[in-house]
Order: C-alpha cells, then structure tokens, then sequence
C-alpha cells in the first residue's frame, strides 16, 4: 500500500482557492458604483415625486414662492435618504441599495422635517422680502439683511441635514449644532456654499429637473463635505459604546 504521506501522492486543489474573485476587478467595482448612483437617483425621484410634480406645474414667478417652498417639503427627507445611502457606500458588503435608501429615509424622517420645515418657512419669508422689497417700499438696507439672511439660513439647514442624516438628536440640539459648526467648521460650510452655488446655477441656466437628475451627485458631494463635522459630532458629543 502506498503511503498517503509519500511525495508522490496527488493533492486535491479547491478550484475556488484558485480563481480569482470576480468582485475584485475592476470592472465589477466600476459596475457596482454605477449601480449604486442610478439606484439612489431612481430612488430619490420617487421619493421626491410629489415635489418635483408640483413645481412642473408651477410658473417661475416670486409670486409663487411659497408654493415652490411647499413642493421642496419632500426633498428634504429623499436627500437625506440619498446622503445616509451613499455614505454607506463605501463600508457595504452587499449593493441592497433599494431597502438600504428607505430604511434610512424612515429613520431619518422625523429628525430631517423637524428642521426643513422651519428652514422653509423662513426661507420663504426672506425671499418674499427679497423678491417684493422695492415694490413695498422696504429699505435696500433690509433687502441686503434679508439677502445675508438668507444664505445663512440656507447653510444652516445643509448642516441641519447632515447632522439629521448620520445622528439621532433631539431637533433642538441639531439645530444648535448645525448653527455651531457654521464657524466650528468653515471648510465644511464652504464646501456647503459651492454646492449650493452649483445647484442654484444649474436650476438658473439649466433647468429643475437637470438638478433632480443630478441629485445623487450632489448627495455624494454633501456627505463627503460633511465627514470631518460628522466626525467631530461623533467624538464629542455621542457615547462611547466601549
């Protein structure tokens, strides 16, 4: 009898330890990415549907300001959505994107309208002032206010958003700290005004829905911006489980 220990004895090979694993290509990368940007993008769309059909209905005209206010209501939960989903990008095992957006759009619905909502309503305010302030005789002086106003306003609810996507505040505390970190973190909140500035741009000399159609984009962007304020949020004032 031959001894199994001999030199001569064949090993069995395991083809899987053998071949390559498909997902660590670089076309199987390159595929998922995509996959994961048209899956949020589809899944933004839809959650934001009411919005964007009310503002297709609607005329570009400052008399409708506080309609275009009412139809952005649903935007704001579908973008944390798309924040939260894309962040998660990086660390997911699996692309269960579909179930990943609307968990997340669940988790995060009732911190994220707990600060849209005002930020509208004073976003609405502000631009009514700015956009009816000569005609009613208000001084330029509280036009310009309003105008500073309003793009502190805007700011603050971009850190509002974030810090509602990644975090389970109370709403109070999340508007404290998006207010705080508006100087705390003004790379952050510089980050904030180009992407702002962007998208008011393709709305101004484009169209609404060429912003809808690149709103995972911005979605990515934002979450990316906001990682060295989440990062500080998360040391500072959150428990440490260990």
């Amino acid at each position: 009898m031959a001894d199994p220990t001999s030199p001569g004895r064949m090993e069995r090979v395991n083809p899987s330890a053998s071949s390559p694993d498909p997902r660590q290509g670089a076309f199987w990368r390159a595929t998922t990415v995509v996959y994961w940007y048209v899956v949020v993008e589809g899944c933004f769309l839809l959650a934001a549907a009411p919005g964007f059909a009310g503002i297709l209905l609607l005329e570009r005209d400052a008399s409708n300001i506080p309609l275009y206010a009412l139809c952005l209501l649903p935007l704001g939960p579908a973008f944390s959505a798309a924040v939260s989903t894309m962040a998660a990008r990086m660390t997911a095992e699996e692309p269960n994107v579909w179930p990943r957006f609307w968990r997340a759009y669940a988790r995060n619905l009732g911190d994220v309208l707990w600060v849209w909502v005002p930020a509208l309503a004073i976003a609405t305010v502000l631009g009514t002032t700015v956009a009816f302030g000569a005609a009613a005789g208000v001084d330029l002086f509280f036009t310009g206010a309003a105008i500073v106003l309003l793009v502190v306003v805007a700011l603050w609810a971009s850190h509002a958003l974030m810090i509602a996507s990644f975090f389970r505040f109370r709403a109070r505390d999340i508007a404290r700290l998006a207010l705080y970190y508006l100087a705390a973190k003004p790379l952050v909140t510089l980050g904030s005004a180009s992407y702002l500035v962007l998208a008011t741009a393709v709305v101004a000399f484009g169209s609404d829905w060429m912003l809808a159609l690149t709103a995972v984009v911005f979605a990515a962007f934002a979450g990316a911006n906001a990682r060295p304020m989440v990062a500080d949020v998360t040391q500072r004032f959150t428990a440490d489980d260990g």
